[in-house]
């Protein structure tokens, strides 16, 4: 039993010092022997756990998707008479926690906006992203949240847009991604969306259960 929990603290331990290098770093210029030394582990541990750099990444990659599916179940699971709308508003700013707390989610983000990916389970990070939002405003189509002549295609793009571009700019200057201006973006973006009546009765900055302080402006 002991010799298990040591290989899963082992394990552990290398996917954290493999996401904090690749977060900063990107994924070529992180290196199996740059992971073990930083981890103060030898490079046959690592090799124990992870056959290749790819098989990292992937791990990684798991992490990361089974979080983007547990917040999109967590605001889709709030009953039948909840905003879709909301539940999208929601979800952005519970992927903006996700991504300043876990280094894991931002490793994966930064592995995403690389040419060439190195796993596969990318595109399977990014298409639960996609279908998450496509699901919610469509939801919202339906009970008819938004105002007349609103597609949710164009708002599904304008949303996966803007949060694309937000995570470039947080991956490429090294920084957290800010709460207050995820919720200055829905206040830009619901006027346009819906009537100033449903609009009275949603939160921008999220639902009370989910509302976040802004994180420490350190860089990450």
């Amino acid at each position: 039993m002991a010799k298990q929990q040591r290989a899963m603290r082992t394990r552990r331990l290398i996917l954290d010092t493999a996401a904090t290098m690749i977060e900063r770093n990107g994924y070529t210029a992180t290196s199996i022997d740059g992971i073990s030394a930083t981890a103060g582990t030898t490079k046959g541990a690592v090799y124990f756990h992870f056959p290749s750099k790819r098989d990292i990444a992937a791990a990684l990659f798991d992490e990361a998707h089974d979080s983007l599916r547990q917040i999109a179940l967590a605001t889709r699971a709030r009953g039948p008479e909840a905003s879709s709308l909301q539940s999208l508003i929601d979800t952005t700013h519970l992927l903006v926690r996700q991504f300043n707390r876990d280094a894991v989610t931002r490793a994966c983000i930064q592995l995403c906006l690389e040419p060439h990916s190195p796993a596969p389970q990318a595109r399977a990070y990014r298409l639960t992203w996609a279908s998450t939002v496509r699901l919610l405003l469509e939801s919202a189509s339906v009970r008819r949240e938004f105002r007349e002549g609103v597609s949710a295609h164009a708002v599904a793009a304008l949303v996966m847009s803007t949060a694309a571009g937000a995570e470039l700019l947080a991956g490429r200057e090294g920084r957290l991604l800010r709460p207050h201006l995820t919720t200055a973006m829905w206040r830009v973006i619901l006027p346009g969306l819906v009537t100033p009546e449903r609009a009275a009765t949603l939160h921008p900055e999220g639902s009370p259960g989910i509302r976040l302080a802004d994180p420490s402006p350190q860089a990450h």
